[in-house]
């Protein structure tokens, strides 16, 4: 099985498991397991109007209850390409990365990081959220979105810091128009 195969079956699987509820936006969070650019990982989550209702009292707005990850639910799905709950999707990242003329050995002078590594890392990051945002946008496409939520709502592919490049990315992985109200939170504030 593939990589890209790999991570759809498991976001479809844990999109399959959401129980009823008040759904309004999905999470796609994208970290690096242990800080190494090498082993992106994919969190699926979302988060519900309830929360964004109790999360109120403690923002400083309704926006940013209802937008900013660090008041959401922070339930966790799955977790692909994890080393130790995904040890097969770990794997299957690996090959993908080397398929792609990424990979690298830990370098033992850090003076080399800025002209070896940090292209490549760059490049591995660019990669795996494009095809984090290909994967939403099937997902909206196929309608898994829809048959496992209810309705349709956005996908957040983020990171825990946001910035323009989560709104280009977000834009990206939904159909148009759907995640302005995220978008225009993080370019506005």
């Amino acid at each position: 099985m593939t990589f890209n195969d790999h991570l759809q079956h498991l976001v479809e699987r844990s999109l399959a498991s959401i129980p009823a509820a008040d759904i309004y936006a999905g999470s796609f969070l994208i970290d690096n397991e242990d800080d190494d650019p090498r082993q992106p990982t994919l969190t699926i989550g979302y988060n519900t109007e309830t929360q964004a209702r109790r999360s109120i009292q403690d923002a400083s707005d309704q926006a940013e209850a209802r937008w900013n990850y660090a008041f959401w639910i922070q339930n966790e799905l799955t977790v692909v390409g994890d080393l130790t709950s995904d040890p097969a999707g770990a794997t299957a990242r690996q090959k993908w990365i080397t398929e792609l003329g990424l990979w690298y050995d830990e370098l033992t002078d850090l003076a080399d990081w800025d002209s070896l590594i940090g292209p490549l890392a760059a490049q591995i990051e660019a990669r795996f959220s494009q095809t984090c945002c290909q994967l939403a946008r099937t997902l909206h496409t196929t309608g898994v979105i829809e048959r496992s939520v209810g309705r349709t709502v956005p996908v957040i592919v983020h990171e825990l810091e946001y910035y323009e490049a989560i709104a280009r990315q977000t834009e990206a992985a939904n159909p148009p128009g759907l995640a302005d109200e995220f978008t225009s939170w993080v370019r506005n504030g």
